[in-house]
């Protein structure tokens, strides 16, 4: 069972800008709700026991709105004078707390009532040789979202980056990562996806599909046409 949780709530957002400069993207209200709201609830139903939360770009914001929730499980690990990017951010979380391995969930994800079990049965169905194990949707059932894809899976659930000749699949923003994933990497300032390059290499990226449909809110555009539909 994965005990710990990192929420990724550091980027800039500057696609998001837009909507309102002076709000970051984990706090932007979707069915009144803020985004990095519906991560913290979800881990929150499958009773995580400690959630780590990254911060940076308006910081201060952020840290207010985790301390008004009165949740004595959440912890910060404070970027403010440095942004690490998604690996490094990541990396810095699983070093500091001594932590093995650790499902890690996108702040600006819409997550649902339906996708608690979804998640259950990811943790519960990590693999052994698994050194990061992605929640990916088929490219078709994530409206909104416009690149060729991200993976492909081939057997066994090994992925490979997308190409032409394969189904394209679409990473959800979930994903179960241990510090094995980061070995070979010393840089402090990193994507993740240098992580899951390595672990392709080593045959060690797996996959886990989520049979439900998904929507990419990764700009302002789409996001202010979700919320006009909403209404």
């Amino acid at each position: 069972m994965i005990d710990s949780a990192i929420i990724l709530a550091a980027g800039l957002g500057k696609r998001m800008r837009n909507y309102d400069p002076d709000i970051p993207k984990p706090l932007i209200k979707v069915n009144n709700k803020p985004f990095i709201q519906y991560a913290i609830d979800l881990l929150n139903e499958i009773r995580a026991k400690e959630i780590i939360i990254n911060v940076h770009y308006k910081s201060d914001k952020i840290l207010n709105f985790i301390k008004n929730l009165n949740q004595n499980n959440i912890r910060v690990s404070d970027e403010s004078d440095l942004l690490l990017d998604t690996g490094g951010g990541i990396k810095k979380i699983l070093d500091k707390y001594n932590i093995n391995k650790s499902l890690v969930l996108n702040s600006d994800v819409i997550w649902g009532e339906s996708d608690k079990g979804l998640i259950v049965d990811m943790i519960n169905s990590y693999p052994e040789e698994a050194e990061a194990f992605l929640g990916l949707v088929p490219k078709s059932n994530f409206r909104a979202f416009k690149d060729k894809g991200d993976f492909c899976k081939l057997k066994n659930n090994d992925l490979i980056r997308y190409d032409a000749s394969s189904e394209p699949y679409v990473y959800i923003g979930a994903q179960i990562i241990s510090q094995n994933a980061f070995n070979g990497i010393e840089k402090e300032v990193f994507s993740v996806n240098e992580a899951w390059n390595l672990c392709i290499n080593k045959k060690t990226l797996k996959g886990y599909q989520f049979n439900t449909n998904a929507l990419h809110l990764g700009t302002y555009e789409l996001l202010d046409e979700y919320l006009k539909d909403d209404k």
